[in-house]
C-alpha cells in the first residue's frame, strides 16, 4: 500500500477493528498519500468529529443505514472519485506544457508576474499568468484566494490561525484582511458539501 497509495478509489472503514482504530488508519492512509474516497461504516458515533480530519465522504451508522442510503453514499463516492480522475490543470511555460492532477495541487503563489504551482511531494512549476486569469481557470474547482498573492486548494486546509492557514503539507499561508471572511465562508461551505454526517 505504501508503494501505491492511490490504487484504491473508494475505501470503507469501520471505527472499531480489533486493535485498530478506523480514524487513525485513515490518517495513516492520508499520510501515505492516499486520495481515495473514505466512507466510515460503523456502530459507534464517538468519532464523528475526529473523522473530519481525513475528509470522508460520509460517516454512516450501521443501525441507521438503509440499503437506499448505502447506495446513495456509494454513488456519491463514485461520482467524487470519477471527478478526481478527470480534473487536470494545464499550464505552459515557453514550449513546455505541464499537466497536473488538480487533487495534487496544494496552492499557487504569484510574485512579480510569475506563478508557482506547489504540488505533489514538494514539487513546483513556474509560469506566467495573471492572477485574474488563474482565478478564472480555477473557478468551481474548490480553490479560494486567501491573499493578493495566494490561492489555496480547500482540501489541503488543515487549520486556521490568526491571519494564517496551515496546510496539510505543513506550509503556512497568509490570509489577507480583505479575504478572511470569504475564505472562512468558502471553507465552511466546502466542509458541508464534503463532510455531511449521518
Amino acid at each position: 500500500m505504501s508503494d501505491t497509495p492511490d490504487l484504491p478509489d473508494i475505501i470503507y472503514l469501520d471505527i472499531l477493528m480489533d486493535d485498530l482504530n478506523g480514524v487513525n488508519t485513515a490518517k495513516k492512509l492520508r499520510e501515505l498519500g492516499c486520495n481515495a474516497e473514505i466512507i466510515f461504516l460503523t456502530s459507534s458515533d464517538d468519532y464523528v468529529f475526529d473523522s473530519f480530519d481525513v475528509s470522508p465522504v460520509y460517516y454512516l451508522l450501521k443501525a441507521e443505514t438503509s440499503e437506499t442510503k448505502f447506495e446513495q453514499v456509494f454513488l456519491r463516492a463514485v461520482h467524487l472519485s470519477s471527478s478526481k480522475v478527470t480534473q487536470k490543470f494545464i499550464c505552459k511555460s515557453g514550449a513546455l506544457r505541464k499537466i497536473i492532477p488538480i487533487k495534487e495541487i496544494s496552492h499557487f503563489v504569484i510574485w512579480k508576474g510569475i506563478v508557482t504551482i506547489h504540488y505533489g511531494k514538494n514539487e513546483k512549476f513556474e509560469y506566467w499568468i495573471t492572477m485574474e486569469e488563474l482565478e478564472e481557470q480555477l473557478r468551481e474547482k474548490n480553490f479560494v484566494r486567501t491573499h493578493r498573492s495566494y490561492i489555496v486548494n480547500l482540501q489541503y486546509i488543515a487549520e486556521f490561525q490568526r491571519r494564517t492557514i496551515i496546510l496539510k503539507t505543513g506550509e503556512m499561508i497568509p490570509v489577507g484582511v480583505t479575504y478572511e471572511e470569504k475564505v472562512k465562508g468558502t471553507f465552511l461551505d466546502y466542509m458541508i458539501r464534503h463532510n455531511t454526517i449521518f
